[in-house]
């Protein structure tokens, strides 16, 4: 595919995907966007490692308010792109990790200039001028756009440079083999991310019930989240509750 044309598709799918995702129609994650960009590039087994990778980072990270967090939505895409020039899965991952961590500075740049545009919108309203307020208020989605689609586009158009940086790193051992090691440990770091939000002290059997289900009696995953989904409802049924979504009388 034409390199411009793919820098608008990504683009696209990661800016409008966020004010979509804004709106609460949230299909934007990192999965899907690793997934969306290993096909483009003709390599979704690439595209489901990176973004499988970035969403086991992302678990747990969320904008309450006006807080900022990695955006490893963005990172999967890239990663996906550097992965693909370079032909690992490491390099792909450790670059989707480091655009992931400087787009918190896009991100905090997209809120900014978004307030300009709703203090247009407020006064707006507060005269009653209901098209200028819808104007202002669709204009004022431009920022969160941008900030997504930008650094994808520049990061798609000079992908080719990638190959240049991923060349020396295979030419240097310890450049390489310090990219592997820390490609495979990123997915561990997300895990142990997770595991801080979670209430361990109460939880801890069942996950090293998971732990040596997984590790010694080799489940897989699917297997997991069964036992997962059952033990929850046994734990919730001694304690007089139910699953979320499960009916009564």
């Amino acid at each position: 595919m034409n390199t411009v044309l793919l820098a608008v598709l990504l683009g696209l799918w990661n800016g409008v995907g966020m004010v979509i995702a804004l709106s609460g129609l949230d299909f934007r994650n990192a999965l899907y966007s690793g997934l969306v960009t290993g096909l483009l590039v003709g390599d979704v087994a690439l595209g489901f490692q990176v973004g499988a990778a970035c969403l086991l980072m992302s678990i747990g990270f969320y904008t309450f308010g006006g807080a900022t967090v990695p955006d490893y939505i963005t990172g999967s895409i890239f990663g996906v792109i550097a992965g693909k020039q370079a032909g690992s899965y490491e390099y792909g991952l450790t670059m989707a990790t480091l655009l992931g961590l400087l787009m918190t500075q896009m991100d905090i740049l997209g809120r900014s200039t978004t307030t300009v545009f709703q203090h247009k919108a407020d006064s707006a309203l507060a005269a009653n001028n209901i098209p200028s307020f819808e104007r202002w208020t669709l204009l004022g989605t431009l920022p969160w756009i941008l900030s997504r689609f930008i650094p994808v586009f520049v990061g798609v158009l000079l992908s080719d440079k990638l190959q240049v940086l991923a060349d020396f790193a295979n030419k240097v051992a310890w450049i390489s083999d310090g990219l592997r090691v820390v490609g495979k440990a990123l997915p561990a770091v997300g895990f142990a991310l997770l595991l801080s939000y979670m209430d361990i002290k109460t939880y801890w059997p069942f996950m090293f019930i998971g732990y040596v289900l997984f590790a010694y009696m080799g489940v897989t995953t699917i297997g997991l989240a069964i036992v997962g989904v059952a033990a929850a409802a046994i734990y919730l049924s001694a304690k007089g509750q139910k699953l979320v979504g499960e009916g009564g009388n």
